[in-house]
């Protein structure tokens, strides 16, 4: 009996080696995630692009391009956007309303590529307040949300509550009704800190796409990019096949809450 627990605890230790593969070098792409967004219920709007490049499957650098040109067009008009830092450029403009089209250009390394959005209402976003539920480990932090709904419209939701932690959600069952949900952080969010937690209107598209990215991602640390598993295209086009770019442009509504974990 000592020789099999002796044999047993070294294939145990042997388990906790670390192997690296070494994986093939793939080729870099384009990554945007843009969105031009407003307050729930009108007022100034702001575009928000983050341009980068995908980076190998282990690196955790993050690849800013900061020298392309990014412009939104509506109404005939074209507006540039202003780099900011580290692949970010943004724009402010007095509105935006339903019954427009909204495109999004970014030229990089000669290549523009577009994307074409209107814009998505959203609900209200009534409270989030702290819960005494538990999940798994019994260490969670259970935050109770509560939305009201808009009616007939067949509408979509994501929720950023803050630190990489997303979520998405459909009226199937609430169509027009006040909705109450759990999400619960790990052991590792902050305690006494207040975090915005943030729900954005979105159309089923985006939904879709988030579903696949945040399976893709399981919402790790790395980045939503690092560790994908299959190439998940966005709406974004250019004028070849070859020439492909990552992420997505959305036009959205917004509500944001404070919320601080005790």
């Amino acid at each position: 009996m000592k020789k099999i627990i002796f044999l047993l605890t070294i294939l145990c230790i042997s388990c906790e080696d670390v192997v690296t593969i070494d994986l093939p070098k793939a080729a870099e792409q384009i990554v945007i995630d843009a969105e031009l967004g407003r307050s729930q219920g009108g007022g100034m709007a702001t575009l928000r692009v983050l341009v980068t490049k995908t980076t190998d499957f282990y690196s955790t650098d993050i690849l800013s391009v900061d020298d392309a040109s990014v412009s939104l067009q509506y109404d005939n008009e074209v507006l540039a956007a202003n780099p900011v830092e580290d692949g970010l450029y943004t724009l402010d403009i007095p509105e935006i309303t339903t019954d427009k089209q909204y495109q999004l250009i970014v030229d990089v390394d000669g290549v523009s590529y577009t994307a074409k959005e209107e814009l998505v209402l959203s609900g209200t976003f009534d409270s989030a307040i702290q819960g005494d539920g538990q999940l798994f480990s019994g260490n969670e932090t259970e935050v109770l949300v509560t939305l009201t709904d808009l009616p007939g419209l067949g509408n979509f939701y994501l929720f950023d509550f803050s630190d990489n932690n997303l979520f998405v959600t459909r009226d199937r069952f609430y169509d027009g009704q006040p909705f109450t949900f759990s999400f619960f952080y790990d052991e590792l969010f902050p305690k006494n800190e207040e975090v915005t937690i943030r729900m954005v209107g979105i159309d089923e598209a985006f939904f879709t796409y988030m579903q696949i990215l945040l399976s893709h991602s399981g919402q790790g640390g790395g980045g939503p990019f690092a560790t994908a598993t299959s190439t998940l295209l966005g709406n974004f086009t250019s004028a070849t096949e070859t020439d492909v770019a990552l992420g997505y442009f959305r036009v959205v509504e917004y509500s944001s809450l404070p919320f601080t974990a005790e």
